[in-house]
């Protein structure tokens, strides 16, 4: 391949394994657990490969990551690279050594906290959150780079801006937002967030976020700047990175099942190359067609319809506009 015509994902999602100690309501990566995970020489080929072609950032998620015995050479294969990493984890099972690991290759860490206790384990199980607390006491001994996850639902949705207080109490200066997916076991519990109850949250937490002067992120949420709040956001629409799955497949969006192509038997460059060029992936960048109120909207260049992998499961059209939308949501579409 022409080095000069090369083209490389910005990033990369790594649903680094499903194995997780902790069995919540609303896993999306539950659906993965029955794939073949990658061997460790297939990782290790997979994070070289990463680090040779200069890819920036790979964040790693599950499951939880922490309790995998791969972890380890593969964050210093990447650090090696000076690959920028990050990990999604429910912090429950931190120790001492796993923090030396993350210190040592320069790891930002995500930790999930759902709401006060009762909340959270309702959630995730009864305990987690006392497990989750200590983990994050000790990550926070050794770590500056830490920020909040919270996974919006039905459960915790008036509640979620107590979090706030927790995250200022420690110290610790974002909060994320996630709304569920429908999509995994959130499929089979229904604890996944109307437009009404998501925009609730949002709201209640931004306010008490001004009051403290958190920095507040709300993912997988593209169409945030219709809100005209200080939130953190991105447009997924423009497609510059790739989600892989445990056992390689690199998806439409690792919330849909759509396998556009494999890192198992080719590189990440032409992976991507390859995922560039899929239909599916040319729809959801370029829509074809989109409600009458996404083309009247004022940011439709950079939403362009806004999340796609929620159009596609609730409304079986990718291209349907997001279900969480206020716009959408008010005109019913």
């Amino acid at each position: 391949m022409c080095g000069l015509c090369m083209v490389k994902p910005e990033y990369i999602i790594w649903i680094f394994t499903a194995t997780c100690n902790l069995d919540c309501l609303h896993c999306y990566t539950y659906r993965f657990r029955g794939l073949r995970e990658l061997s460790l020489q297939e990782k290790l080929k997979l994070a070289k490969d990463i680090g040779e072609n200069g890819i920036k950032y790979v964040n790693l998620t599950g499951g939880e990551p922490l309790i995998h015995s791969h972890l380890p050479q593969v964050l210093l294969m990447l650090h090696e690279y000076n690959v920028e990493k990050s990990i999604v984890t429910n912090a429950t099972l931190v120790r001492d050594n796993i923090v030396e690991l993350l210190y040592k290759t320069d790891t930002r860490i995500f930790a999930t906290i759902e709401g006060p206790r009762e909340v959270h384990d309702k959630i995730r199980g009864h305990g987690s959150y006392d497990l989750a607390n200590r983990g994050i006491e000790v990550l926070r001994k050794k770590l500056s780079d830490i920020s909040i996850v919270a996974t919006v639902n039905r459960i915790n949705y008036k509640r979620v801006h107590e979090i706030i207080d927790y995250v200022v109490s420690i110290d610790i200066n974002e909060l994320a937002l996630l709304p569920v997916m429908p999509s995994g076991k959130a499929l089979q519990t229904r604890i996944y967030v109307s437009a009404g109850e998501y925009l609730e949250a949002i709201e209640n937490a931004w306010i008490r976020a001004r009051e403290y002067g958190l920095r507040l992120s709300a993912w997988c949420t593209p169409w945030a700047p219709l809100l005209k709040r200080d939130i953190g956001f991105w447009f997924c629409r423009e497609m510059s990175g790739m989600d892989i799955d445990p056992e390689g497949n690199v998806l439409l969006c690792d919330i849909l099942d759509f396998k556009i192509t494999s890192v198992r038997d080719k590189s990440v460059i032409e992976a991507f190359e390859e995922y560039r060029k899929h239909q599916l992936v040319r729809v959801v960048n370029t829509p074809p067609k989109l409600p009458g109120v996404c083309l009247k909207c004022p940011i439709l260049q950079g939403c362009r319809g806004g999340c796609y992998a929620r159009a596609y499961i609730l409304k079986h059209d990718l291209n349907a506009g997001d279900p969480l939308c206020p716009r959408i949501s008010i005109s019913g579409k």
